[in-house]
């Protein structure tokens, strides 16, 4: 079965009262992720492009929500769901799906 993981990458941007000498420790192993299927979806046509970015961006949403629960957050928070959506985007390397996402972004 196909399916991604979307991970959130954006946690460090939260910490920044901590010192430099924490970013540097190994990183946490309690990354939240989210698996997301598409072995459904025909990722040749854009319906099936359009269909898992939106499941991405779901999962985005899903992984990164922690971080927007803190009015301080937000930043934070927009910072993860871009990231996510963007290693998931590369992970998967669909033409379609990259195109879609540039028309949105643009």
């Amino acid at each position: 079965m196909k399916h991604l993981k979307a991970v959130l990458v954006g946690t460090l941007t939260t910490l920044y009262p901590l010192s430099w000498d924490c970013l540097a420790a190994a990183p946490s192993n309690d990354v939240r992720t989210e698996v997301v299927g598409f072995a459904d979806l025909d990722l040749t046509r854009p319906a099936g492009a359009h269909e898992l970015y939106r499941r991405i961006e779901h999962a985005a949403r899903d992984v990164c929500e922690p971080l927007g629960a803190d009015p301080y957050g937000l930043a934070a928070y927009m910072t993860c769901r871009k990231s996510a959506i963007a290693r998931a985007l590369r992970d998967i390397g669909a033409p379609l799906l990259t195109e879609h996402h540039r028309a949105l972004v643009d």
